[in-house]
């Protein structure tokens, strides 16, 4: 082995030489070109970037593409436009708002009627129409209220339809205000909200309006909650299109807000001033695409049609802003459109951006380009048109890490550095691994030669009693039968224990030929381990052991009996062995829940702490003063713990040196 190892290092040392010299010349040939590395570094990454500003424009499309497809089926149902999916636009993020109409040029979502539009209702009777005539002459000309207010019930009582009751009711309230009953004039305007709200005059006017913008001016603090109620009630039929919106709407919204500023903000109040905020969302979506529709619809807005997706032409807002647009289609049964969020879908299609893999890590912003500012490209800095739609913004595509060069450059500078470093670094722990392997192959060697001889010696001592009472058996020196008997006893302890150890070496071999064969079965735990002692209480006298047996009746396991008694026997015979002066033995057989427990405790010498992890490899002894004198092969705790292991048992071991050991063998108990 010696010689190999020379033989081997002097190879290693040609080849490390020989790799070092490859490596330092790779290196300085590396480091020569390096400069022009730079000037590459960065005409990739403007490559990049055009691809990715070229892809981005695509994807974007695309959305938009997508975009118009899963509107038209979200708000298809039959055939027939689904005008209920327009209150709720949420499924779709990117889309701010949605619009449907009538070819009558009328808005069904969101609800708006125009002012003074004639509105088809039932005939009034004759005799409403006269009373209400007398009761408008009582309140307007005469100022008597009272005679007012009686024609106006009595009025009431010949109506035919809602729109003639609630005009009825308003106008009563009316007179209540002016009679200074508030509380009447309150329940009145509250009635005409909770049972007629969706109720309008001949002009097509909400009655609703006229009640919310009288209890507005009720300065009676008792009746906030109340009115709070009814607000909300109120702008939740707004917000739904229950009621219709109309060019007085936003004035009406702006004096809710004013009585909500002088009230003390809860939960409610809170709400009203979230719905005032959605309804006028809606208001100011008429206010930005009504004209663009109208244009567009009479032929008149050409600029249209120069972008369309699908059946889907562009409207730009009235307002000027330039980061929305309206996507407008007039070709079904009902004209149809929705307004694009454009930094919704910009992120969006970033999101898809980042999720490609690129070598070089970029940043997309969306910049606003008016035509006047001047956005130049240069060597890490990429501006692109992304979309005709959006003219007026372009994207900017440039590094995170604008020192992502110098940062690379710097890599490769010591790419190779680092490997030639790393070389080294393998071949020394290769030539570290080399030496600790032979050192290995030399202590195996040695633990081979000192189990020989530690075998020979063991089989010699059993042989030699039994050799030694058979010849006095045979030469007849044996004068009685007692005698007769104790030598016959001796030679059959002593052919066990030659037994004991003969079936460790064969267990060992089997283990390594991976031939381990275990008959399991259903095994009477507490018939095995008290065999097992009474097989080595032969030991146990002659060694003048006490001998302490708490042992449970009627344990049960799968085990393979004989595996396990020679287990039993290996820790036995260590005890016996490895106890100098206290010669003392415990022996425990007991079941906890689904465990079982078989201890085997000695007084002996004990095992050093750091030793506790090698007691079971093979051929390992511990070196100790105490067992000098104490031969063994070394194998059998190996042989023990492998017999256990087959078994689904576990091997634990304490030991405190001086103080003895204790070896715990665990089983599952037979549920």
């Amino acid at each position: 082995m010696i010689n190999f190892f020379t033989k081997e290092s002097k190879l290693i040392v040609i080849f490390f030489l020989t790799v070092i010299i490859l490596g330092s010349v790779l290196v300085y040939l590396s480091i020569n070109n390096i400069s022009t590395y730079r000037e590459l570094t960065e005409k990739k990454i403007s490559e990049e970037q055009r691809d990715l500003a070229k892809q981005f424009s695509t994807d974007f499309q695309n959305k938009m593409e997508e975009l118009v497809a899963t509107f038209e089926r979200l708000i298809k149902k039959d055939s027939l436009i689904n005008k209920h999916w327009f209150k709720n636009t949420d499924a779709i993020p990117e889309i701010k708002q949605a619009i449907v109409m009538n070819k009558n040029g009328v808005f069904l979502w969101p609800h708006f009627t125009f002012a003074n539009s004639s509105v088809k209702k039932e005939n009034s009777p004759l005799i409403y129409l006269n009373k209400i005539k007398i009761a408008q002459q009582n309140e307007f000309v005469v100022k008597d209220y009272n005679t007012a207010e009686a024609n106006y019930l009595s009025a009431l009582k010949t109506a035919k339809n809602a729109s003639d009751s609630t005009y009825v009711f308003n106008a009563v309230s009316r007179l209540y205000l002016k009679l200074g009953m508030n509380e009447k004039a309150f329940k009145m305007y509250s009635k005409i909200l909770l049972e007629f709200s969706y109720t309008t005059n001949a002009s097509g006017f909400p009655y609703a309006y006229f009640s919310v913008n009288q209890l507005l001016k009720i300065n009676d603090p008792s009746k906030n909650i109340e009115i709070q109620k009814l607000l909300k009630l109120f702008l939740s039929d707004l917000s739904d299109g229950k009621i219709p919106l109309n060019y007085s709407t936003s004035d009406l919204l702006a004096r809710i807000l004013e009585w909500t500023a002088q009230i003390e903000k809860n939960k409610d109040i809170l709400k009203i001033e979230e719905l005032v905020h959605h309804v006028s969302d809606y208001l100011t979506l008429i206010n930005n695409y009504k004209t663009p529709i109208e244009e567009f619809l009479n032929g008149e807005n050409l600029k249209a049609v120069d972008f369309p997706i699908g059946n889907y032409n562009m409207l730009k807002p009235v307002s000027g802003i330039t980061d929305e647009v309206l996507l407008f289609n007039k070709t079904g049964l009902n004209p149809v459109g929705f307004t694009i969020d454009l930094e919704e879908l910009f992120d969006l299609v970033k999101q898809q951006q980042i999720k490609n893999q690129t070598r070089f890590e970029n940043q997309i912003e969306l910049v606003n380009y008016n035509g006047q500012n001047y956005l130049s490209n240069s060597d890490l800095i990429n501006f692109s048109e992304f979309s005709p739609i959006f003219n007026s913004h372009q994207i900017k595509i440039s590094l995170k890490n604008e020192d992502i060069v110098n940062e690379y450059v710097l890599k490769r500078k010591m790419l190779y550095g680092i490997g030639f470093v790393l070389l080294l670094g393998v071949m020394s722990f290769g030539l570290i691994l080399l030496v600790q392997n032979v050192k290995r192959e030399k202590q195996m060697e040695r633990l081979r030669a000192d189990f020989v001889s530690n075998v020979t010696h063991e089989l010699k001592t059993p042989l030699t009693s039994i050799q030694m009472f058979a010849d006095s058996i045979l030469l007849g020196r044996i004068k009685s039968d007692i005698d007769l008997n104790r030598y016959a006893k001796v030679i059959v302890k002593e052919s066990e224990k030659l037994k004991r150890m003969i079936n460790n070496i064969l267990e060992f071999s089997r283990k390594e030929n991976d031939k381990l064969i275990y008959q399991i079965k259903e095994t009477n735990l507490t018939d095995l381990v008290n065999i097992t002692i009474e097989e080595m209480n032969y030991w146990l006298e002659i060694s003048n052991f006490k001998v302490i047996i708490e042992i449970e009746q009627d344990v049960w396991a799968k085990v393979d009996p004989e595996g396990l008694k020679q287990a039993l026997s290996n820790l036995i015979s260590n005890a016996i062995k490895y106890s100098v002066d206290t010669k003392k033995l415990i022996i425990r057989l007991i079941k906890k829940e689904t465990k079982i427990f078989i201890e085997i405790e000695d007084f002996g010498i004990g095992i050093p702490k750091d030793k506790l992890e090698r007691i079971f490899e093979k051929f390992y002894r511990v070196n100790l003063k105490e067992n000098e004198t104490t031969s063994g092969t070394g194998l059998g705790l190996t042989v023990t713990k492998d017999i256990i292991k087959a078994q689904n048992g576990k091997l634990l071991v304490e030991s405190t040196l001086g103080k003895g050991s204790k070896f715990t063998i665990v089983l599952n108990l037979i549920s």
